[in-house]
């Protein structure tokens, strides 16, 4: 019977002190020394501590603390100003399933192709609701572009239009990043992707720098490294004063394991007059690290 009523005891104080601590009270500390010390008679002292007559006007402190808690909770969100203060990945973890929902719909209103990282994201939400929006929206996005994809290879039948052939690149690209697509069709329109990127290279082959990159990624995720080295290669030579075309190559180099030729590259671009942006440093510190922890 004793042993019933300490455990019930401390029970009881166990309960008092975590209600304590989240409540955030001071003197926490001391209430539980008082309490583990003087069984049964650290209640009446515990009490006596705490007992405080209010007047009409005032409120208790806690009760203050749970309006101010229940004025933030019930106020609704700012879905603007919160995805303008973290990142839109971020909110998507961070808020309620309701805000999570408004977020994607408001997402979904916009250019989401340019956000498949958050729709991905959104695919494995544990809200059944957010994931059922997103795999809709994909599902409409890849029926969208294949559609649109057919329809500007009709037209690209006839003529061979510049305006067309970079729509054309575009919509492949977003079709190349979306969800559930499975490897071999990811694959085959990133040869696509090569081809379109080939027919504007001829057009002019000196205009758009980001065809070249593009390029070059593309044949790289194909392990097609020959073709990447080429057009890196080529790069380089239409763009020699261009940071992004030294490290294209060398990042081909790098991934071929082409030491040599990455080291020759390294000592190339220190001979121009470039000036690396942070980014691109911080990028070939990395690289020069790796080369040293292999050796």
């Amino acid at each position: 019977m004793l042993v019933s009523m300490f455990i019930a005891y401390y029970v009881v104080a166990a309960i008092y002190v975590i209600i304590h601590l989240f409540l955030r009270r001071k003197g926490t500390v001391l209430r539980l020394l008082i309490l583990l010390s003087c069984p049964f008679i650290g209640l009446f002292l515990i009490y006596a501590m705490q007992k405080k007559v209010y007047s009409k006007d005032e409120l208790p402190d806690w009760l203050l603390r749970r309006e101010q808690y229940d004025d933030m909770v019930l106020k609704t969100p700012d879905i603007e100003e919160e995805t303008n203060i973290i990142p839109f990945n971020d909110a998507l973890i961070l808020n309620d399933n309701k805000t999570k929902r408004k977020m994607l719909i408001d997402l979904l209103k916009g250019e989401f192709l340019q956000r498949v990282d958050a729709l991905e994201l959104a695919l494995q939400s544990d809200d059944s609701e957010t994931s059922h929006y997103a795999a809709t929206a994909v599902q409409q996005a890849k029926s969208d572009l294949l559609k649109n994809m057919r329809r500007i290879e009709g037209m690209l039948a006839s003529k061979n239009d510049l305006a067309l052939l970079e729509s054309y690149r575009d919509l492949i690209k977003d079709y190349t990043k979306i969800e559930f697509l499975d490897e071999r069709t990811r694959r085959r329109y990133t040869h696509k992707y090569i081809q379109t990127i080939d027919r504007l290279l001829e057009h002019a082959p000196s205009s758009d720098a980001a065809n070249y990159l593009e390029k070059i990624e593309a044949a790289l995720y194909l392990a097609e490294y020959h073709l990447a080295l080429e057009t890196a290669e080529q790069f380089l030579t239409l763009f020699p004063g261009e940071e992004e075309a030294y490290f294209a190559l060398m990042n081909v180099h790098y991934k071929m394991k082409n030491k040599t030729e990455f080291q020759r590259m390294i000592d190339q671009l220190r001979s121009t007059d470039i000036k690396l942006s942070p980014n691109k440093l911080n990028l070939l510190r990395f690289w020069l690290q790796g080369e040293e922890y292999e050796k």
